[in-house]
Parts: C-alpha cells; structure tokens; sequence
C-alpha cells in the first residue's frame, strides 16, 4: 500500500511514520521552549527557571538524567538544578579536575559527547561512575559572549543518549542564555541605580557637613551592602607608619574595631596600597603574619579588596571590603569602592579647609581678646593711675585753700567727684574689655562673681576638670554674662541656672574628618523661667557672639517660646581651633 504526502508524492509506511513522529517530536519541544519562554516573560526567578528547564529536557528527551550547572572562576562547576541527581546533588561544587564533557564545553564553547567515562580521572568522572551513567552529552549555555555554564543529558544501565540530543539541548540552552542576559542586564542598571542612590546619600550627607563619624560610619555600610561585603572598614594611614581603624561596618561583626592602631606591613591591603597607591585585591589571607593579618583572619575573612583615599595627591588612608565567604567579592568592586573614595576625599578636604578657616578666624579673636587685655592693663596701670593721681593732687590742692573761698572748695569737690565718676566708668570700661578675674581664677569664679551681683537668684554649676582655653572661657563668660544681663531685664524671671559641661568625644577614640583628634566639647547652657518670647536678634546684645563661638567652631543655639522661658545653649570644641 502507497501513501501520497501533500506534494503527491509516494511514501511509504515507515516514512509515514518517521515523518509523524518527527513531526510531533518537534511539537513537543516547541511547546516545552513556548512554556519556558512563558516563564521568562513572567519574570521567574533564575531558580525557578533552571529547575524547569531540566523537567521540560527530561520529558521532551525521556532521558534519565538532567543538570544544568555553572563555571566558577577557578575551574568548577556548581549544580544549579537536576532530575536524578545522584551525587551531583544541587549546590554540590566539583573541580574540573580531569578530561569530561564539562571541561570540553568550558575549553571549547561547543557541545560535546562521552559514551564511556570507565577509564577517565578526575573528580567528576569518579562521581559520574558513581551515579552509573554510561553516556553524556552537554550543551555550553553562553551569555554576552562568554560560556557561562553547562545543559548534561545522560542515561544509565549502559544506553546511549540520542545521537541528535546535542542539537535539540542547544534551543533550550539558548532559552537559559536569554533569560541569563535579560536578568543580568536588569541586575546591572539595578545595581548601577543602587550605586546612585548610595553615593547620592553620602554626597548629600557630606554637603550637608555631617561629622567624621557620621560621614565615615554611612560611608562604610552604603559600600557594604552595595558590593555585597560581609565587613568594610575606613583605615588612615598616620606619618609615624601605622594603620588606625577609623570606621567600620560588618554584618556579623567581623570588621576591625574602630580604634585599632596596627603598624603597616606588606602582606596587608594596606601595605599593597601605601605601596602602590592604587587599588588591590587579596584573594586569601593565608600565609599573612603581621599582627593586623592575623587579626583580620581571627576574625574569619578570607578575601578583601581595598581602594585609596586621596587628599590633595597624598595618600591619606583605604577603604577595605571584604567577605567570609568562599566566593571572592566580584570583578569590578574596585571600581565601586574608589568612588565611595572620592566622596571621602572631598569630605576630608572640606573639613581642612573649614578647620584652617575657623582656626583663622579663631586667630582674629584671640588677638582681638588680647588686645583687650592690653587695653585693660593700661588703662588699669596707666589712665586709671594718672587719673587717681590727679584726684590726689586736688585733695591737696583743695586742702591748702582758706576756708573762706568757699567757692573755690565747692568747685574743686565738685572737679572730684565727676574724677571720681570718671574713674567708676574706667573701671567699669576695663572690666568690659576683660573681667581681670576671669584671666586670673577661671570661669568658676568669674561667673559665681557675676551670681552674686545679679538682682535674680542664679544656679550656677560648673563641672570642669581642668580650665579650657583662654578664647573658649572667653567666649562662654561673654555669653552667659549678656544672657545674665538680658534676663535681669526682660524676662521677669524668678531664678537663672548656669550648667557647664564637658563631655569625651564620644567615646574612647575620636576623630574628624581632616584627621585631627577629637578631645570633647564643652557645653555651656543658661536657662531662665522668665516669660520668654525674646528675639535675639533685636538689641540682645547677643549678635555679636554668634560670630565669636561660630569662630571657635562651636555652636550656639536660642531657643525662646513665649510664656516658657529662655533657653541658651553654646558647644565648643575643647581644642581650640587657634592653637591647632
């Protein structure tokens, strides 16, 4: 019997057959690739993907087994998903270790077939003897050009894989590819908009002048989770050759603690950079003896990558990601760190620059309080004498004139009495310029002075150490002694306290920005329970002094609601910036 096609020509029933087969073979992995593109489209995870595409092979093939696996950079495979796994279980990891159909399609990029792995050595073919596969076809899964991984059929019981099983696996390996590229481009525009947003908060952070540690502390956790580290640490390098931990960052608490101060050695990120002055990398630890290497071991990293940090062309410290994981941080976190970099340069400039300008303005004050206490000591030891002089000379004058020119005795008391007045207001002009007690005794004494000379009862509390620098006592008597003065009157008060505080840089090791120590603030604060609603700004008197602790790089803020009082609040830094 002859069967026509549609073209009219004879066939007979085996070709029939073969074509019908063919036919419906092809409609079946059609359908197979359609569901999987389906999945694709509906944006399945790389998990849920690859454990369909090996259960769409097995039924479209009806092989036994299926795998699809990924290379690693240091020549292996990790299974990402099998039917029938045997030992080559899910997230197992093997060496390419010996001559197979994996390391042919990671050599050469193209498919490749072993019906007999009885004599083969290596690691793989041990596991594959193991599992009693007799044959083994794999197709390379590429994406963006490079052989990203493998797509394994194999039987078992001494049967063959089809011998066009390569050409068929290659439509579903391609399906993988797409969806690979698709989902690596979106994760590098992801990952380049979180890179955005992260420098974006830290530069919004430095232009908002945050603190060192602020800056350093947001730095440190914005690069950590960006480049997927485990721990990142800020590290300056100091004139004398150490390495000073300055911030650090971890999820679980494997950073370096801030504060630790090692000297610099060579088989360190930080020897490499202070070498080089250019990024680097340290794949393993092993074999690293310094006393920072073997912190940094103690502490479970495997692998860091470092970044320098320079200012105005010197090198000024590194930023150091690094993981305690078994897979090194990925290509390119170099490149991630070094403009977290730039950001911490610009922010230390910054700060110098700040500090040079309050360090130069701090200057103008100090001379300008010196040259007050000139004033003062020569109107003290010099007008102030001359005039005392003078009122002397006329009570002798006066004493040698007949009591009978009474108009002449009357007009010389009258000339010493307005000396005398004269005399008051130098006094008082002097001790304006600069109390002589505040110089002498310290702000202890000079403000309990001013206590007891004010109409309304005031609270002082002190608690210093040791005395500030003389333009910090300076500008904190002149603040507290305009506020005594404004609330005597204006505020209706019924009491005054005065509280002076100092506080430790916030704890153990304190830093700023520009490198330089912290050593604390001091606080000072005058509150008053008067009616409040007083603008400092109208004829207070206290202007001026904005100006004077803004110089010293301190702080003053005013606070007063109406019907609640008034409250004062000034914060100095301790190390005066005219003496840095």
């Amino acid at each position: 019997m002859l069967v026509r096609d549609g073209t009219g020509r004879a066939v007979g029933l085996i070709g029939v057959n073969r074509d019908i087969t063919e036919r419906k073979r092809a409609e079946v992995e059609q359908a197979a690739l359609r569901r999987l593109a389906m999945r694709v489209a509906q944006g399945a995870t790389a998990t849920e993907l690859f454990v369909a595409v090996v259960e769409e092979v097995v039924e479209v093939l009806e092989l036994d087994k299926v795998m699809l696996a990924r290379f690693g950079p240091d020549r292996t495979m990790t299974v990402l998903a099998s039917v029938n796994e045997g030992p080559f279980t899910v997230g197992s990891r093997w060496p390419l270790d010996g001559p197979g159909v994996a390391a042919t399609v990671l050599d050469t990029g193209h498919p490749a077939r072993i019906d007999d792995y009885a004599d083969l050595p290596g690691t793989v073919a041990a596991g594959i003897r193991a599992s009693q596969a007799s044959s083994l076809v794999g197709v390379p899964i590429v994406v963006d050009g490079k052989v990203w991984g493998v797509l394994i059929v194999t039987t078992g019981s001494g049967g063959l894989v089809p011998a066009d099983a390569d050409d068929r696996l290659l439509a579903f390996g391609e399906l993988v590819a797409t969806a690979l590229s698709n989902a690596e481009s979106h994760d590098r525009l992801r990952a380049l908009a979180d890179e955005q947003a992260s420098l974006r908060r830290v530069a919004t952070l430095v232009a908002e002048g945050g603190g060192a540690t602020e800056v350093f502390d947001a730095v440190c956790e914005e690069t950590g989770r960006l480049v997927g580290a485990t721990s990142v640490n800020l590290s300056n390098y100091t004139p004398d050759g150490f390495n000073v931990t300055m911030a650090g960052w971890s999820l679980r608490d494997t950073h370096v603690p801030v504060g630790t101060r090692f000297p610099v050695s060579p088989d360190t990120v930080g020897g490499t950079i202070v070498r080089t002055n250019a990024p680097t990398r340290m794949d393993s630890w092993e074999g690293a003896t310094s006393e920072l290497a073997l912190l940094v071991r103690a502490r479970g990293i495997r692998s860091s990558v470092g970044a320098p940090v320079m200012v105005d062309g010197q090198l000024w410290g590194a930023l150091v990601a690094a993981t305690d994981g078994d897979e090194t941080l990925p290509a390119g976190t170099e490149l991630r760190l070094a403009r977290f970099t730039e950001l911490i340069a610009i922010a230390i400039s910054n700060a110098t620059t700040r500090s040079a300008l309050i360090a130069s303005r701090a200057r103008i004050v100090s001379a300008g309080d010196e040259a007050r206490r000139r004033i003062e000591r020569n109107l003290h030891d010099g007008t102030q004498q001359r005039l005392i002089a003078l009122g002397l000379d006329l009570q002798r004058a006066r004493a040698g004139i007949p009591e009978d020119q009474r108009e002449t005795h009357a007009t010389l008391e009258q000339m010493e009495r307005d000396l005398e007045s004269i005399l008051e207001d130098l006094r008082e002009l002097s001790h304006g310029l600069h109390p002589p007690l505040l110089a002498r005794r310290g702000l202890r004494s000079s403000l309990q002075a001013l206590a007891r000379r004010s109409p309304i009862p005031v609270d002082v509390n002190i608690h210093l150490s040791e005395r500030p620098p003389a333009p910090l006592e300076t500008a904190v008597y002149y603040v507290i002694s305009e506020a005594l003065t404004n609330a005597v009157k204006h505020s209706h008060a019924s009491e005054i306290s005065v509280t002076i505080t100092t506080d430790d840089a916030g704890g153990p090791f304190g830093v700023d920005l520009d490198g330089r120590r912290r050593v604390g603030n001091l606080r000072a604060t005058i509150v008053d329970d008067g009616i409040g609603g007083a603008d400092p700004g109208e004829g207070s008197g206290l202007t001026g002094l904005f100006d004077r602790v803004d110089a010293l790089g301190g702080r003053f803020a005013f606070d007063s609601p109406p019907r609640s009082g008034t409250r004062i609040s000034v914060e100095l830094p301790l190390e005066s910036p005219a003496t840095l």
